[in-house]
This record gives C-alpha cells, structure tokens and sequence, in this order.
C-alpha cells in the first residue's frame, strides 16, 4: 500500500524534517508518495500534525488505525470552489461555521478569484472570516488594472 501526502488548501505548504532529510513543497493539489518509514518519522512531528489537523494536508492510503488524527468534515480546495461557483448557500453555509483556518483562506481567496457576490455567500464570509469580499474583489480589480 502506497502512502501519500496531498495538499488540501490553497497555499503553498512545507514539509521540512531534517532528521530523515525529508525537505518538500507541495503546490495546491500537489500530491508526493512517501515510505511507511519516512510516515511513521513524520507522525512524531508537531509542525506536521498541525498541518493534518488544520486540513493542510491530507493523508492517503492509511489504513484507519494509522492515521495521525481522524479528520472529519475535511474540505478540500476543489469541494469549496465547487460550493462557491454552484452558489450553494445552504451546504456553504453548514461548512463555514466549523472550517478550520485553512480551509476559511481557501474560502476567501477562491471566492475573491471567482468573484463571488452572491448576498448570502458574501455575508457568510464576513461573519466567519472578518472578510468583506466586495471590497477584496475591487482591491484585486484595481491591481491589476495597474
């Protein structure tokens, strides 16, 4: 069984553990295999476990009982950008209350690059995430008109 470590978010993440040499920056969406060996190092980690809870990363491959934490309701990058073009406000609006930082900056940058200004969405985010995307989304027009 393969073990892989992809990212969830929106940002660039890091993985550096010098000990086992592992030095990695995983894109958006980027997926890397790793060995048990090099998993089983990674695990006793606090910077990487914060990575797994924070919805970061994901683990793959693992079996259940090996898992660094039980995640639930993980969000990826792509689940929420489906949320926002759908202008699903119902099921956004059951993510956004309990999502993690992560997956709230993937919220607002994805809203902001997709321009969202549905009222309900838009509101949301101001309520959960102290971001007024209206403003956001004329700040970022302006850049780059300039």
């Amino acid at each position: 069984m393969s073990i892989r470590i992809k990212n969830i978010s929106t940002s660039l993440v890091s993985i550096y553990l010098p000990a086992i040499r592992f030095n990695r920056d995983l894109m958006p969406g980027r997926v890397i295999p790793v060995t048990d060996e090099e998993y089983e190092e990674l695990t006793f980690d606090a910077g990487f476990t914060s990575l797994v809870d924070g919805h970061y990363i994901a683990i793959e491959g693992l079996e259940e009982d090996k898992q660094v934490s039980v995640a639930e309701n993980v969000y990826e990058a792509s689940a929420i950008e489906k949320m926002l073009v759908e202008n699903d406000v119902t099921k956004f609006a059951k993510f956004i209350p309990t999502a993690t930082e992560a997956e709230k900056d993937s919220a607002v940058k994805l809203a902001v690059d997709h321009k969202i200004t549905s009222a309900g969405i838009v509101a949301l985010i101001k309520k959960y995430c102290d971001v007024d995307i209206i403003s956001a989304i004329a700040v970022k027009h302006d850049a780059e008109e300039k």
